[in-house]
C-alpha cells in the first residue's frame, strides 16, 4: 500500500502501465469535474467512480480487497479514515466470499493488526494483499472522492 498526498504522485510513475495510465488522468483533469458514477478512462483496464457522501461510523464500517484491481482512492475534498491491514492478518474474519462480478472479499472490523490513517486531499494505492477499511468519519463533515480502479497486469 502506497498513501501520500496528490502532489507527490508522479514519483509512483513507471510501476506499471495501467498505473500510469490513472497518474497521467489525474494530471490532466480535474477530478471534481467528473460526474458521479463510473468514468472510463481505458476501457476495463482504468475507470474512476466518483462519489459525494457523508462517511459513515465505524461500526457501520467493514474490510475489504480485490482480486483484479488495484484501487486508488483519492480524498478530493474533506477527510476521512482509512484502515489497512494485510490479508495474512490472522484475525481477519470473511463475513463476504469473494464476488467476481464485485471483485471484492469483505472481513469484519477487527482493529488487531490495522493501522489507521486520515486522507485528507490525498491517496491511498492499494493492492490485492491490501485489506482496507474506507469511508470511515471524522468530522461529520461531506467527502468528495475519486476511487480509480486500476487492473492488475499479469
Amino acid at each position: 500500500m502506497i498513501i501520500g498526498k496528490l502532489s507527490d504522485l508522479y514519483r509512483y510513475k513507471g510501476i506499471a502501465k495501467n498505473i500510469d495510465t490513472a497518474i497521467n488522468f489525474i494530471e490532466t483533469h480535474n477530478l471534481l469535474d467528473l460526474p458521479k458514477g463510473k468514468t472510463i478512462v481505458d476501457g476495463d483496464n482504468v475507470f474512476i467512480n466518483r462519489d459525494t457522501y457523508v462517511a459513515r461510523p465505524l461500526e457501520d464500517c467493514f474490510f475489504e480487497n480485490h482480486e483484479n484491481y488495484m484501487d486508488m482512492q483519492i480524498v478530493l475534498k474533506g477527510k476521512e479514515g482509512f484502515g489497512y491491514t494485510h490479508i495474512t492478518n490472522p484475525s481477519l474474519k470473511v463475513i463476504s466470499k469473494y464476488n467476481p462480478e464485485k471483485d471484492v472479499t469483505k472481513y469484519e472490523y477487527n482493529p488487531e493488526g490495522a493501522v489507521f490513517h486520515v486522507l485528507e486531499e490525498g491517496f491511498a494505492l492499494v493492492y490485492t494483499e491490501d485489506v482496507h477499511l474506507a469511508k470511515l468519519d471524522v468530522d461529520g463533515k461531506t467527502v468528495e472522492k475519486a476511487v480509480i480502479k486500476i487492473k492488475i497486469e499479469k
